[in-house]
């Protein structure tokens, strides 16, 4: 209880509050892989073309990311971080890692080891997964 108590506290210090879980995710895809399209975006995260372009549309009206062309094929648009895209993104980090920290600051470095390889595990399978639906 303790750990859901400090999450809901904490969830007003996010950079990011004013932004719903999916558009909060399309900053992570960024801040984490830097700039690619918004297909690829959209379908990284399971998200049909018109639900990203609603989404990409807010976003770059609130000045936190940006569009471009893509160099060589018209037919793709580019998304990137903008300045305030990137420090959201910084500040966003932050508070997951003093999250993480937190939780898992009581354990031992075995235990915390065990935890890593188990969601390094749950990570490879969602990644094979999402691999073979494609």
């Amino acid at each position: 209880m303790r750990l859901i108590h400090r999450v809901s506290a904490s969830n007003s210090e996010r950079a990011t509050m004013e932004l719903n879980l999916r558009q909060r995710l399309i900053l992570q895809c960024l801040g984490l892989e830097g700039e690619q399209s918004i297909a690829a975006i959209g379908q990284r995260l399971g998200l049909s073309p018109s639900t990203m372009t609603g989404l990409v549309d807010r976003l770059e009206e609130q000045g936190y990311v940006k569009r471009r062309p893509h160099a060589s094929d018209r037919r793709v648009t580019l998304l990137a971080l903008s300045r305030k895209g990137n420090g959201a993104f910084a500040r966003e980090t932050d508070w997951y890692r003093s999250l993480v920290d937190e939780i898992f600051g009581s354990l031992g470095e075995d235990a915390k080891r065990v935890v890593l390889r188990a969601l390094e595990a749950l990570r490879s399978s969602n990644d094979e997964a999402r691999a073979s639906a494609a």
